[in-house]
């Protein structure tokens, strides 16, 4: 480079290198001396979004605009498409990226990383049908594809196909019989199928690969209310919160099943944990206050629901918010009785200790004289 200190070609060589050494920053400029003396050398642009990429996701966009560059000097090259397409993907523009990868597929059918992705993108817009097809064409050209085989499973399990869906899981699980994902899934496909039995033993299966997974025990939880066991639910439930505290789903389905017990002190301390984390759902509130009100803590219930009224009509929902509005009404009626209630019985036992504090007096002062 000495010899040859306007050589682009050298200079991006270097940049490659240097990047492989992970001396970015040096990278970097040896790629911009590269672009300086080159601008139309499309693997100088190319290499240079890599290294952007490789310092964080916060350089995506500036690394979009370098492969962009390299694709205007040449439209077709692969490596340039292929890397636009995982910035894309990080950056979560969706469209951009399902023309990437199309473009990616018409030049490049053999690689069936694209179609899974693909596929990936179909099942989010659920267009499931087009899902399976692009997982499908994945599979022809590699057979082995965990994720491809897990995600049409998935896929055709929407499309309510029972046996297709809990096969491909299946295979999923032969193929990878240590990947707790792949279990998962062939437990969401059963319990989806009712097929509880089978739903439970994936679990099971799952768990034992990650026994700390708090996913799996809330899944578990699922199972046993779909079949009416709720105390068994309950069990699950209670164990997905003591491998994370502020499991909200948990929660949740925790509080409504106390509910449904009549278990109305602990589904308000549940509902309460659950409000304090999630605070813009007016349902909770609204159930909040009704196992207060079940527990006769009228002033509690009122304050509940004005805090679920508050979030209806945010939600413009004018319906729900006049009826907590009409219940907190009739809470705080009753709320003032017990407050009135509670204010004469402690006037009376006032009352009361002063009449026998008064009597004690007198028993003393005769004692005294008696002395």
């Amino acid at each position: 480079m000495r010899q040859n200190p306007n050589d682009a070609s050298a200079w991006n060589l270097k940049g490659v290198l240097l990047a492989r050494m992970e001396r970015f920053g040096a990278a970097l400029r040896a790629l911009d001396r590269a672009i300086r003396i080159d601008s139309k050398l499309a693997e100088a642009h190319t290499n240079r979004g890599r290294v952007l990429m490789a310092l964080g996701d916060d350089k995506a966009q500036e690394a979009l605009r370098s492969f962009d560059r390299a694709l205007k000097l040449a439209p077709d090259n692969l490596t340039a498409l292929i890397d636009k397409a995982r910035v894309l993907k990080a950056l979560r523009r969706r469209k951009e990226e399902f023309v990437c990868l199309m473009k990616i597929c018409k030049l490049a059918p053999e690689k069936w990383e694209a179609f899974v992705r693909l596929g990936d993108i179909l099942l989010e817009q659920r267009q499931f049908k087009t899902a399976i097809e692009s997982y499908d064409r994945a599979l022809k050209i590699n057979d082995d594809l965990v994720p491809a085989y897990m995600h049409r499973a998935f896929a055709l399990a929407m499309l309510e196909k029972w046996k297709e869906a809990i096969r491909s899981a299946e295979t999923a699980t032969k193929l990878a019989p240590e990947d707790v994902e792949a279990w998962r899934i062939l437990a969401e496909v059963n319990l989806r199928a009712s097929k509880y039995k089978s739903a439970k033993k994936a679990l099971k299966k799952a768990s034992e690969i990650d026994p700390e997974d708090a996913g799996i025990e809330y899944t578990l939880g699922v199972v046993e209310y779909e079949q009416g066991h709720l105390r068994e639910a309950l069990k699950y439930f209670r164990r997905a919160l003591i491998r994370r505290k502020d499991y909200s789903a948990a929660l949740r389905n925790m509080a409504f099943v106390l509910m449904k017990l009549e278990e109305w002190k602990e589904a308000a301390v549940t509902f309460e944990q659950l409000t304090s984390i999630v605070r813009n759902e007016p349902d909770f509130f609204d159930a909040l206050a009704i196992a207060y009100a079940r527990m006769d803590d009228f002033c509690s219930a009122a304050d509940s629901w004005e805090k679920a009224r508050k979030l209806y009509k945010k939600k413009d929902d004018p319906r729900e918010a006049k009826r907590v509005t009409d219940l907190g009404r009739a809470a705080r009626i009753n709320c003032s009785k017990q407050k009135k209630a509670a204010k004469a019985q402690r006037e009376h036992e006032k009352s009361t200790r002063s009449f026998d504090d008064r009597h004690e007096i007198r028993r003393k002062k005769g004692r005294r004289k008696k002395r």
